[in-house]
């Protein structure tokens, strides 16, 4: 091999590792990632949140999963219950970043419940949820 065609080879060689590392920093650091601001609101009258008097059979917290894909929904974020949380509560409000991968996304705001013996049992993910498309960089609202 000669000296020319060696030097070429450790060039593709380097570009290529400089693109991989490249692509999983973009990746890792959300570096494109959109900002997504969910807002919802939910009557705490018939099953209040949980608290030092009332700790089970009451709403523990919130979550945010992404439910494209239906057999296999994915956290996105843990929201903690407003204060107070005493009857109808409108705009509970939390931010986060999404993406990639970018294109048509179901999110999803479930109320997980906290039972008598502490275990956990969540709202239907169906119930309240937004279809949206997320693009890079993106600033955008959801509203459940």
């Amino acid at each position: 091999m000669t000296s020319t065609a060696r030097n070429l080879s450790k060039t593709s060689i380097l570009a290529a590792a400089g693109a991989v590392i490249l692509y999983w920093g973009v990746l890792h650091f959300k570096v494109l990632a959109a900002n997504v601001t969910a807002s919802w609101s939910y009557d705490y009258g018939p099953l209040p949140a949980c608290s030092p008097a009332r700790p089970t059979d009451c709403i523990d917290h919130f979550e945010v999963k992404d439910i494209t894909r239906n057999d296999n929904p994915t956290p996105i974020q843990m929201v903690n219950n407003p204060t107070p949380a005493l009857g109808k509560i409108d705009g509970i409000t939390t931010k986060f970043q999404y993406g990639p991968p970018f294109g048509q996304v179901t999110f999803s705001v479930v109320a997980v419940k906290r039972e008598q013996n502490g275990s956990f049992i969540t709202s239907n993910p169906f119930a309240a949820r937004a279809t949206v498309t997320i693009r890079p960089r993106a600033k955008m609202s959801v509203l459940f």
